[in-house]
């Protein structure tokens, strides 16, 4: 904590009176006096040295005496905000200090500031609980903090901020945090995470520890294995860390040093080490205050299960195959996304999507946040960088469609609805309604080693994300972790999609950096710039022959195209941010129109730079179930997306000893006898996880359940 205490001591030292510049510009805020004034405010509560608790008392009062604020500036309740906590310090730390009088013009102020400044509308409180500016610091720091200083003078204020946050941000969150995510995403999800740790850490100071539940510390975990090993993060959500911080940055969050020091934690510890967060912010005061240096700092990962599922309201599964750093890492990270709940605001129509990593983004998500021709609410953001075109998932393409956003009709992308058309829901009670159902979590599995599992194993099914052209969306994942050298882990991706009406083309997506080629029923997807070497080659099993159709959109003009249209977007600081810039894509698609269609594709990772083939795929059918065969593994799914519940036959050629891995299998107890060899005994495997997971030679083999 020296660099802290030593920048403390620097601030405390600063002459002055508070005072600041009358100047033309609307705003005149100087934060190294703002730090002057708090420095001095924690010194006096230390020390007891009225000489310099007087003085931040006086500063304070000047302070607050020429403060101007641009309220016409975006977010500004902000910088309101993060004034109304400076005086609230002052307040409760000198507060021996103030006279009547000052309490009064110090209170005046502040509540002024939140009356004009807070997006709010102090005392009105009009904004929701869950999500958006409302759940952000203005009321889980400023204002409870603004209530607590002043409660003997004036209660209600604290009444006012500890009401909602007890009645409203308490239940919102004991419903998420148990999911072990924030449903913000990767840039804004850290952020809010970091405003709810605030009010945990006041509550617990006044005696209520733990406001929100124990389940909160397993918030940062999603971060954690969302993690890349060039130091990114998966991209989830609005992303705005992509634009702002250059290449090679080991990437911030949020919450990591409170949540760790709170709930003694060592490796989130260690995660806010990495990310350089203790003391190197202009949040260094509170570092000092609220960091605990007793908890040990733990940086390795590899204790942790390579694979995590993440419960609804996410219905989400990453799985790795380690967590080792660097560009030249081996590491795969693939994410499986269903999606239970959309929160609307900073949260994707990205229900069914995916991503794959290996040296490099390789099934990547496209559009950009924040960057030159406009933010959130901009042409980019709402008809595309949103939706679900940019996303690894589907389109059933209705061309009558019409799509909103907030009143507002945007383009028909083929994808998902706008939850509630856009509105944030305000409460837990408006979230639980059927507005912000997306999907629904129907198997997941991993092993049969939970630690290091062979398989992982996610479905789910989607058609609540869609409008009524969407009878079914059944989407299963399967990673392979393949414990090879060459070909390190496989995705497989298995959809079956019905729609009311034959006429509506569906499109499976795949979204690179790169330009892809593609052969066949081949796709080609390399990742070298940057430093970058990965390579992923994705098979389509389904459809196939004449009906498979594979198209190649993006390039100059058609970066971010919407059927035709193009939302043009450019990169914040370009040449040094950590963007991927993903603006290629491939659609599969049938070529023959028809209600029902199914699609498989295997994608498999490797070294771009190595003369590496991948193995040879094969498809599989056998009656009511169709899968495939890659090097030594075999996976089935039910054709018709129903649970399996009677015998199956399958044959199993090759030379290899395969394991094998049938989904969508009841529950309970299995027999597996094989038919080639029949002096094999009988073998009988338990269903837990409606999958079936066994070792095999090749041969014929009836799979039947035990009465």
């Amino acid at each position: 904590m020296k660099q802290c205490c030593d920048r403390i001591l620097k601030s405390a030292e600063l002459y002055t009176d508070g005072r600041l510049k009358i100047t033309e510009e609307k705003q005149n805020l100087d934060n190294g006096i703002r730090d002057a004034i708090e420095a001095k405010a924690l010194l006096y509560s230390f020390s007891g040295d009225e000489t310099i608790g007087r003085a931040a008392v006086d500063a304070l009062l000047n302070f607050y005496a020429t403060l101007k604020i641009d309220l016409t500036r975006h977010d500004i309740c902000r910088i309101v905000g993060r004034a109304i906590l400076t005086g609230s310090m002052v307040y409760d730390w000198c507060y021996d200090l103030l006279s009547e009088n000052e309490k009064q013009l110090v209170i005046a102020r502040m509540e002024t500031l939140a009356v004009t400044g807070l997006e709010l509308e102090w005392p009105r409180l009009v904004q929701g609980s869950v999500t958006g500016h409302g759940s952000e610091a203005q009321l889980a720091r400023d204002m409870l903090s603004c209530g607590v200083a002043t409660y003997d003078e004036k209660p209600e204020i604290y009444n006012l901020a500890a009401g909602r946050i007890i009645a409203e941000f308490v239940p919102a969150r004991q419903f998420f945090y148990p999911a072990s995510y924030h449903h913000q995403g990767s840039s804004y999800g850290g952020y809010r995470f970091l405003w709810d740790m605030w009010a945990t850490l006041i509550f617990d100071r006044m005696g209520y520890p733990q406001v929100f539940g124990p389940h909160q510390v397993k918030v940062p975990y999603r971060f954690i294995y969302l993690r890349r090993p060039d130091g990114q993060l998966l991209r989830d959500g609005d992303d705005f860390i992509e634009c702002q911080v250059p290449f090679g940055t080991y990437w911030q969050t949020g919450g990591d040093a409170f949540a760790g020091s709170y709930f003694d934690d060592p490796l989130l510890i260690g995660e806010a080490i990495k990310q350089q967060k203790i003391g190197v912010t202009s949040d260094y005061i509170f570092d000092y205050l609220f960091f605990d240096t007793s908890v040990a700092a733990r940086m390795d990962k590899t204790a942790l299960p390579l694979t995590k599922y993440f419960s609804e309201p996410l219905g989400a599964m990453v799985a790795r195959t380690g967590f080792d750093e660097g560009i030249t890492s081996r590491a795969v990270v693939a994410e499986m996304k269903i999606g239970v709940k959309n929160f609307a605001n900073h949260q994707h129509l990205d229900a069914g999507s995916f991503q794959l990593y290996y040296k490099g983004p390789l099934a990547a998500e496209s559009g950009i946040y924040e960057g030159g021709k406009g933010a959130y609410g901009s042409e980019h953001f709402k008809n595309y960088y949103q939706r679900s075109i940019a996303h690894n998932t589907m389109l059933v393409h209705d061309p009558a469609e019409k799509f909103t956003w907030q009143g507002r009709e945007v383009a028909n992308d083929g994808g998902q609805l706008f939850p509630n058309g856009g509105r944030e829901p305000v409460n837990l009670e408006m979230l639980l309604t059927n507005d912000y159902e997306t999907g629904e979590v129907l198997a997941f599995a991993f092993g049969p080693d939970s630690l290091k599992p062979a398989y992982s194993y996610l479905k789910g099914e989607l058609a609540k994300a869609y409008s009524s052209k969407v009878k079914s969306f059944q989407r299963s994942f399967v990673f392979l972790n393949m414990h090879n050298e060459k070909v390190p882990a496989t995705l497989i991706v298995f959809d079956r999609v019905a729609a009311s009406d034959d006429k509506f083309r569906k499109y499976w997506l795949l979204h690179t950096v790169e330009e892809p080629m593609i052969s066949g029923n081949t796709t080609i997807v390399a990742r070298q710039q940057k430093g970058y070497n990965g390579k992923m080659i994705n098979t389509t099993l389904l459809p196939e022959g004449k009906n498979l159709s594979i198209k190649k959109v993006g390039g100059p003009g058609k970066e971010f195209s919407v059927f035709g249209q193009n939302f043009d977007q450019t990169f914040s600081h370009p040449g040094r941010n950590s963007s991927d810039s993903a603006m290629w894509r491939i659609e599969v698609s049938p070529s023959h129109s028809q209600s029902v269609d199914q699609f498989l594709n295997v994608m498999q990772v490797m070294d771009n730079d190595a003369q590496q083939h991948p193995f040879a795929v094969q498809k599989l059918d056998a009656g009511r179930v169709t899968g495939l065969a890659v090097a030594d593994r075999v996976v089935f799914f039910s054709k018709d997306g129903q649970v399996v519940n009677d015998e199956i036959k399958i044959s199993i050629k090759g030379s290899e000893r395969y394991k094998v891995l049938l989904t969508d299998i009841s529950k309970g107890e299995w027999k597996v006898q094989s038919l080639t060899k029949k002096e094999n005994p009988v073998r009988l495997i338990t269903s837990n996880a409606d999958v079936l997971y066994f070792e095999a030679e090749k041969g014929n083999y009836l799979i039947s359940p035990v009465r």
